[in-house]
């Protein structure tokens, strides 16, 4: 039972990582522009991130085990549509069917196991999901570079997708042995909160992909400008739904509460650069540095490693500091991406790279020290009753903060590239400009690091 509700998430979080890393083979394959690349990542989180509170209601409506196996089916279905497509066009739409279908299993897996083991087991039952995604993405990067190295079948890029297939019919011949479980709650779903908030994340993302190629056109500038008073218009109406005493989409009176509002607020600066951490490094590695996907995702899982030790340590550091260790971890976060940026201008285009390694490194456990206790920081001072929406307004956060950082690293990495065209150097100058853009988000994170620690005191 429990390797069938651990499955899921590791072929969820290992699938991001390991399309990651094939992003530089999928484009060539299709001929597709870097844009339709960028698409290809942001069409699975941000559908993912829009509808997975809808998947958590659904599953306490109708059955979390029989939603997990329908998202599992569709993702397995999807997986085989993405392997088998022929166009840029066919293969987003394919992401998109991923995404949506993540995001009905991914909110069973929480609910199941708070449904069938007992409470005295969560605490290391919880462990093994954490440790599950840690594993996931640090693996992630190299299984995708070692399927691309190997070319099964001379399936090039197609067998990334192929492995999701292979590991979803195996977790639904495991789903059976999971016992049904379900919610009494009945309410009735905040279906035009769902529409706003989707529709409002749509008209923020999809231009800041597209407007670099399109020229920034009137329609996505607007798109751009309107986002914003859409999704105030949704926070106004989950408002008046609560006022009603109806049950909204999303409780936004959440954000009332300064620690959970500062949490979130480093969620989408921490993952957002995390994204585009990956995307500009798998570019460079692979197309600028000629190295192979494997050995690409060799390096980078260095960081993979960093991150895997400082999650691990990071919970006896935060018995002696507390919610400092977020301090700790937005200061080594800076520095490793000021160290790898100065690492670059160092290197240029060599493939002796041995010196990015210790930047590297304290990038990883930076980001793990700041990632791995943070839930537990913001969720420790919310009401018992509002947990669950919380939690859903978390993970939605991580997903959006995905497909922003996607698309915003976008805008930098090809200014900088055109800015050098013709340059042997190009692809090392924008790599360390972006970097050096990292970093100062990541020195966002310190002062609210620091505001978030001085509100979480008793």
């Amino acid at each position: 039972m429990l390797a069938a509700l651990l499955l899921p998430v590791f072929m969820a979080v290992a699938n991001v990582f390991i399309v990651n890393v094939a992003t530089p083979s999928i484009q060539k394959g299709l001929s597709a522009s870097f844009a339709d690349v960028q698409f290809v990542l942001t069409a699975y989180t941000l559908t993912y991130a829009v509808l997975l509170i809808i998947g958590g209601r659904l599953g306490d409506r109708f059955g979390r085990r029989r939603i997990l196996f329908v998202g599992v089916a569709g993702f397995t279905l999807a997986s085989l549509l993405c392997g088998l497509s022929t166009g840029v066009g066919f293969l987003i739409t394919a992401r998109v069917l991923q995404g949506m279908s993540a995001a009905l299993f991914t909110p069973q897996v929480l609910s199941l196991i708070q449904a069938n083991y007992l409470p005295e087991r969560r605490g290391a039952i919880f462990g093994m999901y954490g440790a599950t995604q840690g594993i996931a993405a640090a693996l992630g990067q190299v299984i995708g570079g070692l399927l691309l190295r190997l070319n099964p079948g001379g399936l090039e890029w197609r067998a990334v997708f192929f492995l999701s297939v292979l590991i979803g019919v195996l977790i639904l011949i495991m789903i059976p042995f999971i016992p049904e479980s379900s919610s009494p709650d009945r309410t009735k779903l905040d279906w035009v909160g769902a529409l706003l908030v989707a529709a409002g994340l749509l008209m923020l993302v999809y231009p800041l992909v597209q407007g670099q190629r399109d020229g920034w056109p009137v329609s996505l500038v607007a798109s751009l400008i309107l986002a914003a008073p859409l999704l105030i218009l949704f926070a106004w109406y989950e408002r008046r739904l609560l006022r009603r005493g109806r049950i909204p989409f999303m409780n936004v009176t959440l954000f009332g509460q300064p620690v959970f509002t500062f949490g979130i607020f480093i969620i989408l600066v921490l993952m957002s650069s995390m994204a585009a951490f990956f995307l500009v490094t798998a570019y460079m590695l692979q197309i600028g540095l000629q190295f192979s996907a494997l050995l690409s995702g060799l390096v980078i899982s260095l960081m993979g490693v960093g991150y895997f030790l400082g999650s691990l340590f990071s919970s006896r550091i935060a018995a002696r500091l507390g919610p400092h260790i977020l301090t700790v971890g937005s200061i080594l976060s800076i520095a490793g991406y000021l160290l790898l940026a100065w690492a670059v201008r160092s290197t240029g285009m060599s493939s002796d790279i041995e010196v990015w390694f210790p930047g590297l490194a304290i990038l990883g456990i930076g980001q793990g020290f700041v990632a791995a206790p943070l839930t537990h920081i913001v969720l420790a001072k919310i009401r018992k009753a509002d947990i669950g929406s919380a939690s859903g307004i978390l993970t939605t956060s991580t997903q959006v903060a995905n497909a922003i950082g996607i698309a915003l690293i976008g805008i930098v990495w090809l200014n900088a590239l055109q800015s050098r065209a013709g340059m042997h150097t190009a692809y090392s100058g924008a790599y360390s400009l972006s970097l050096l853009v990292l970093a100062a988000a990541a020195a966002v994170m310190l002062p609210l690091a620091l505001l978030l620690a001085g509100r979480s005191r008793p």
